[in-house]
């Protein structure tokens, strides 16, 4: 994972921490790849992150 996508795994991850969707706070970053966005949801899985919540 490169430094841009480690910052941003964060950032992601504190949202969805937070109670937002991960798919819905995913899809608001339109300059991310399809890899890119497959890496951060696996790492997010692997971290833990609950990914349903609404």
């Amino acid at each position: 994972m490169t430094g841009r996508l480690k910052i941003l795994f964060k950032v992601i991850q504190r949202r969805v921490q937070a109670g937002e969707n991960r798919d819905t706070v995913i899809a608001n970053y339109n300059l991310l790849t399809d890899a890119e966005k497959a890496e951060i949801i696996t790492a997010l899985d692997a971290a833990g992150t609950e990914g349903s919540n609404a």
